[in-house]
């Protein structure tokens, strides 16, 4: 096996690491545990207005308040 294999299954060996360390912490701390919110309704309602073209036009008169 030339330096291109190992190279390549050094890789694989990685992937395949970073993938059972991600598997473990979904089992270890699921995000959908009862009463637990992933995004608060604040963050989403920002998130909402970044998206929002015309938002700015429609609060223009309240800047700097």
């Amino acid at each position: 096996m030339g330096f291109f294999g190992k190279l390549f299954f050094g890789f694989l060996l990685v992937v395949a690491v970073l993938a059972v360390i991600g598997y473990l912490q979904t089992r270890r701390s699921p995000a959908d545990k009862a009463g637990d919110e992933v995004l608060s309704q604040k963050t989403v309602d920002n998130v909402l207005d970044l998206n929002d073209h015309f938002n700015r036009a429609r609060y223009q008169d309240k800047d700097g308040e």
